[in-house]
């Protein structure tokens, strides 16, 4: 095969290649939106394959084209006109890509936000209608009953009645409080922890330790609920699943940022194996991060050996920003 000939296989695979880019980078111009960049490139890209099919025509019927080569010129400067203005305009292109994500990013975090908050209402409003509503009617009970307990002749059944009474009041005010802890709303997160923490029925082998260096300091109330319901899920896994005897939480504010660090020396966790709560109730791995992630916080697991030579233990960081939350 002559030199002429690997020439015009060369130049019929170049003229393919070139109608293809330039049919893809015309169909992409609804997607750039119409950019000029993208439009100087388009029409940089289908002069030069028509240059191209010129010249494979001229192969067959060379009197094909025009005299003199300045129309040719012009076309080449054409083409480099169109590539040099729609390179350096293609920042646009990606200015705008970036400008579209983080609206998207900052739409998906405005929305979770709004779940979390229509949560937050829907839980204080259920929380309402069982202390306000079924609360007294279980104290009127309790009442009624002790006006005529003496007429029941059996004392034990006296007393059960009387127990189970009092532990159905105890219970609806203690789903009431986990719904909505009207502590968290009224004094904030310090004492909302130590009245969960005092409330909670341990393992006689578990201890619970824990420091909270900003005190009675409040911040946005997503943060702290946010925060609160964290440290719960957290608090409530360990005693379900982790099997363990200390479970030490560090929560302070940092400059700009809520760090809670939070470990205990149980038999460890896999977040990847396990996306959510066994329990069924719990917010699971996945959703913590989600929530955390929506005041564009971070949240990282590791092991924490250090509370235990035996077991692995699990160690959980998370950070929120103070400033700039949706």
């Amino acid at each position: 095969m002559g030199s002429n000939s690997v020439y015009h296989v060369f130049l019929f695979i170049t003229c393919f290649l070139q109608v293809f880019a330039a049919v893809i980078a015309v169909r992409l111009t609804r997607i750039t939106k119409s950019n000029l960049s993208w439009i100087l490139i388009c029409a940089g890209l289908v002069t030069w394959s028509v240059r191209t099919v010129i010249d494979i025509v001229r192969i067959f019927i060379p009197q094909f084209g025009f005299e003199s080569q300045e129309p040719y010129s012009w076309g080449g400067i054409f083409i480099s006109f169109c590539f040099a203005i729609g390179v350096y305009l293609i920042k646009n292109i990606f200015v705008y890509n970036r400008e579209a994500e983080q609206k998207q990013r900052a739409y998906e975090k405005k929305l979770l936000n709004s779940v979390i908050e229509a949560e937050e209402k829907e839980r204080k409003r259920f929380s309402t209608e069982l202390h306000d509503g079924l609360g007294p009617i279980l104290s009127s009970i309790k009442m009624g009953f002790s006006a005529v307990s003496h007429e029941v002749s059996d004392p034990e059944i006296r007393s059960n009645l009387n127990q189970a009474i009092a532990e159905a009041i105890t219970t609806v005010r203690e789903v009431s409080n986990n719904l909505s802890p009207h502590v968290l709303t009224n004094f904030g997160i310090e004492k909302a922890i130590s009245n969960f923490i005092g409330r909670l029925n341990l393992p006689p082998n578990l201890n619970i330790e824990y420091n909270i260096s900003f005190g009675a300091k409040r911040f946005q109330p997503t943060i702290e609920i946010v925060a609160y319901r964290v440290i719960c899920e957290l608090i409530n896994n360990t005693i379900k699943h982790a099997r363990a005897t200390i479970i030490n939480i560090h929560l302070q504010e940092d400059e700009d940022r809520l760090l809670l660090e939070y470990a205990d020396n149980g038999i460890g966790f896999t977040p990847t194996a396990y996306p959510e709560s066994s329990s069924g109730s719990g917010m699971g791995y996945y959703n913590i991060v989600s929530r955390v992630s929506s005041l564009k916080g971070t949240v990282s697991y590791g092991t924490y050996n250090q509370l235990s030579t035996s077991r692995p233990g699990v160690l959980v960081r998370i950070e929120i920003p103070l400033k700039g939350v949706l």
